[in-house]
């Protein structure tokens, strides 16, 4: 029986080769992380996103991650458990919480980009300075095209659950 089922990478369509290599790179980096002692996810790297920007509420993270305010209270949970972020009474508004990272979580945070310059430099090192810069000009325009970049300035991109 005959199959038009791709037999390698090259054989896969535009969308699928961008989702395995996110993944890819995604996971080279949790990997790298949590190597270093740091025990996070994907979801906190979002978490993490966000607090980069000031302290905020449970309701603001929600909000700009676009999940409920029950999820962003389980990843904050989470992160506090780990000794990554702290909360604290608002000063405003009693019965609400600030969220803001520790010195662990700014660690964390300085990990990840360590790890994401090791995988960029791995994967220069495959494709060459010329294609990887015309790589990157690509996918960046598919992110400018598809409404991405207004979400990157401010770091509010949008957690999928």
């Amino acid at each position: 029986m005959k199959t038009d089922a791709p037999t390698s990478a090259g054989d896969l369509d535009t969308a699928t080769l961008l989702s395995l290599a996110g993944s890819l790179a995604e996971g080279a980096v949790i990997e790298a992380v949590r190597a270093r002692g740091y025990e996070v996810t994907r979801a906190h790297g979002y978490v993490f996103q966000r607090l980069l920007t000031g302290d905020q509420t449970i309701t603001a993270l929600a909000a700009d991650l676009r999940i409920t305010q029950q999820g962003a209270s389980k990843h904050v949970a989470e992160l506090e458990r780990l000794g990554l972020v702290s909360r604290r009474v608002a000063p405003d508004d009693r019965r609400s919480r600030i969220v803001g990272l520790t010195d662990a979580g700014r660690e964390v945070i300085d990990a990840a980009r360590r790890a994401r310059t090791e995988f960029e430099a791995r994967v220069r090192a495959i494709v060459g300075d010329d294609l990887l810069a015309a790589t990157r000009r690509a996918l960046a325009m598919v992110l400018d095209e598809g409404g991405t970049s207004a979400h990157i300035a401010d770091r509010s991109v949008p957690l999928d659950e």
